[in-house]
């Protein structure tokens, strides 16, 4: 990463870095999983979203606020609460984490075993069971693949993965596959696996191991099996649940009263459906006769320790249910259970006969633009296959053209707002193998009007005429190649396309080259400039011929040219965003210099109220993190809000508005919605900068050893502290409101506050 120089600290100390984080997507299509209750805290429950976060509600689900970022571009799963109730585990690609809730920090790391087969890939962590709170006994199943075959095996450590020991191998058992496992709560080496399907004709059964995996006993062969629960008390009671079994066997449910030696089948009589199989088993904890089964399309419950069951039927089109896959029950309410599935998260107050949806702004975003023609800001998304349209003064958020929850490949809707316009906008929706529709709507999205229908992937440049607000430039994307349209909509139902033959030659693998931005004069809208592939060109004639402008940009040879932007306070001064930097001309082209070097930039953002704001963004990808770099003189000099400030969120669209002094960032997460990040005062200034209404105060500051962190009561509580080193590096944690700096060198920090109500600010911290 580039060295932030003395004048960019000085230049980030004399501006207000307050700034604050809310989710602003709807709270109809939270995807919310593994939900599970604090055993100690009333209503206190957890959730990891589908990406890389760990979420907290307080209320019982009717708030959630942000608990942990995993920094590494890597989904958290399997997440659970480890014996003891003080300590969250999950998996990543990495291995098994264990997350203090006290700290929230992480205390326990456990590397995925090495699978020790020559040619294979990386073993991948899946199922696992921990025993204890110390976190020294485990138990887990990897897989891997040897060319494009697969393969598993299960360890067992019992010092905390210093050591781990192979108790199973598909190879040496019939190819069958472990699907779950559990080690018994009152006896480590007391082992349980369920097996699932092979391709040796062998299926099924469940092994049992009272000697840490050294030796096995198979018990219910030929019945493919997955969830295991043991009783809450009593750990001779045992249920486990058939898995699909593409009908070698029937759908049953299994009992053991005895430890595991023998098993019977439960009498409940289950529904038809396509997979016929039993996901999750849990047992009440606060009332262990409460016993609830999550089935492919069913909930099945007892409340006399399975003597009787009650099920709850539903149809393969409900969007209510499908495949639940995590349940939690509610410790100081004995009826109430949170129940995780595949469409949404859903609370019951009956013990699980009927189902509420819980809401969240948490769920896949894909695209964000926002408009504040008026200063009146309406933001425009793209999720849940269809599109939305929030308008912060009416308080309203509403989706159009939405898909069900039953849609598993929903449209992709690329939004981009007319920021000249009020209530313009231009919806691209991708139909895949049936093409795409390019929309255009003048009420915030009620009713939309087709001006185009063609093949594409996505939109990747809209400009608008400034000399005819009708005239509508437009480069759409299909793989490296691109279309441009001159697009007359005047008359949206009779809206006329004229295609635009750009310049850039076909290279073998590579397409044509897309155009990633349009740039049209104000004075001759004759005069077009086109960013393309790694070439700059200017057209003096509506685009029929074109002339590469060189001077400055051999450099971007081979590389890519990733957007193009125009200064509003200088006609001839545009920039260029590419994969390594940004470079800028003040002569229309005739000549380029570097304006920030070896850094990935996808986009750029003026200002259009304050001359000389400029925002430079960094998608995610696999060679780089969401990042933006914020730019008072021009670009000359750079502050960075990194992606640990950022939540360590994964997006690909970004969308900013300027208002006053105060930048709005938009950012369509993969997993957190809609983030918005604001930062107040961006103004060049004297002196060290006041949060406004005093939201928090650090005292003192500078300080050399201890600071206190004041919340004004509209905050809210502290909630937690983080101290950011001016590279965005965390360096210190504190749940208090005092904390030492002792150790910190001296020099520049950033302080982010949490406070009870989610609201995080940011604030400038002097080590001297």
């Amino acid at each position: 990463m580039k060295k932030i120089t003395l004048m960019l600290l000085l230049f980030f100390a004399c501006f207000s870095v307050q700034a604050q984080i809310s989710y602003e997507a709807s709270p109809n299509y939270a995807k919310l999983f593994d939900i599970t209750y604090d055993a100690t805290v009333r209503n206190k429950m957890y959730a990891r979203t589908n990406n890389n976060h760990i979420l907290v509600s307080l209320n019982n689900g009717a708030n959630w606020d942000l608990l942990y970022s995993y920094p590494e571009t890597e989904s958290i799963n399997n997440m659970k609460l480890v014996p003891g109730n003080t300590a969250l585990s999950f998996t990543t690609n990495e291995g098994i984490h264990i997350l203090d809730l006290a700290t929230v920090s992480l205390t326990h790391f456990y590397a995925t075993p090495d699978n020790n087969v020559d040619g294979a890939s990386p073993s991948i962590m899946g199922n696992y069971s921990v025993y204890n709170a110390d976190g020294t006994t485990l138990l887990v199943i990897t897989s891997f693949r040897i060319g494009f075959a697969n393969f598993s095996k299960v360890f067992y450590t019992s010092n905390s993965g210093a050591d781990w020991n192979e108790v199973y191998y598909t190879v040496n058992n019939d190819n069958v596959f472990i699907q779950n496992v559990a080690i018994s709560p009152n006896n480590p080496s007391k082992l349980v696996m369920a097996r699932g399907n092979g391709n040796s004709g062998i299926i099924g059964g469940v092994w049992i191991s009272t000697n840490a995996g050294t030796s096995w006993t198979e018990r219910i062969p030929g019945v493919t099996l997955e969830p295991i629960a043991f009783h809450p008390t009593n750990a001779d009671e045992i249920l486990i649940g058939s898995s699909i079994g593409f009908g070698e066997h029937a759908e049953n449910l299994y009992k053991s009263t005895d430890g595991g030696l023998t098993w019977n089948s439960v009498p409940i009589t289950w529904t038809e459906q396509t997979l016929n199989n039993i996901v999750k088993i849990v047992y009440n904890p606060g009332s262990p006769n409460h016993i609830l089964i999550l089935e492919e399309n069913e909930i099945v419950t007892s409340n006399d320790g399975g003597v009787t069951w009650n099920n709850s039927v539903y149809d393969q089109n409900s969007t209510v249910y499908s495949y639940g896959t995590a349940a939690s029950f509610n410790p100081f309410d004995a009826n109430q259970v949170i129940i995780t599935t595949d469409y949404f998260p859903q609370i019951s107050n009956d013990g699980g006969q009927t189902l509420n949806q819980i809401a969240a702004p948490f769920h896949n975003v894909i695209s964000v633009a926002v408009s504040n023609v008026g200063n009146t800001e309406h933001l425009y998304y793209g999720s849940q296959g269809g599109y939305f349209h929030k308008d912060f003064t009416a308080g309203t958020n509403i989706g159009y053209n939405t898909q069900p929850a039953t849609e598993y490949n929903p449209r992709r809707n690329y939004l981009i707002a007319d920021k000249t316009m009020a209530g313009r906008v231009f919806i691209f929706s991708s139909l895949g193998f049936f093409g795409a529709k390019l929309y255009v709507s003048t009420d915030y999205g009620v009713t939309r009007t087709e001006i185009l229908n063609t093949f594409a992937d996505d939109v990747r440049a809209i400009t608008i005429d400034p000399t005819n607000s009708q005239i509508a430039y437009i480069s759409l994307r299909n793989g490296d190649s691109s279309t441009m349209f001159k697009i007359d909509i005047s008359n949206p139902d009779n809206a006329v396309a004229t295609e635009i033959i750009t310049p850039g030659e076909y290279s073998e693998g590579l397409g044509n080259g897309v155009v990633t931005g349009i740039i049209i004069s104000a004075i001759d809208s004759n005069i077009l400039y086109i960013a393309q592939r790694d070439k700059f060109y200017q057209s003096t004639n509506g685009g029929t011929t074109w002339v590469e402008k060189i001077s400055g940009l051999d450099n971007l040879s081979g590389n890519t040219i990733l957007n193009l932007a125009a200064n509003p306070f200088a006609a001839n001064e545009f920039t260029l965003a590419t994969n390594i930097g940004i470079y800028k001309t003040v002569d229309a082209g005739e000549n380029w210099a570097v304006l920030l070097n070896g850094e990935p930039v996808n986009q750029l953002t003026y200002s259009p109220t304050t001359a000389g704001v400029l925002v430079a963004t960094t998608h995610s990808s696999i060679s780089s993190d969401a990042t933006i770099r914020l730019s008072i003189d021009n670009g000359q000099n750079w502050a960075t809000i990194s992606n640990a400030t950022l939540q360590y969120i994964q997006s690909n669209a970004f969308d900013y508005t300027f208002t006053g002094n105060t930048l709005n960032a938009y950012i369509a997460t993969s997993d957190l919605g809609v983030l918005k990040f604001v930062i107040a005062d961006i103004t060049l200034g004297t002196g060290f900068p006041t949060l406004p209404n005093n939201s928090i105060s650090l005292y003192p500051n500078p300080a050399s050893d201890y600071v206190h962190v004041t919340v004004s009561h509209s905050t809210g509580a502290l909630e937690s502290v983080t101290i950011f080193s001016v590279t965005g590096q965390k360096v210190l944690e504190s749940k208090t409101a005092d904390f030492s700096i002792s150790g910190l060198s001296k020099g520049i920090y950033f302080v982010k506050v949490t406070a009870e109500n989610g609201k995080t600010f940011v604030q400038k911290l002097i080590k001297k």
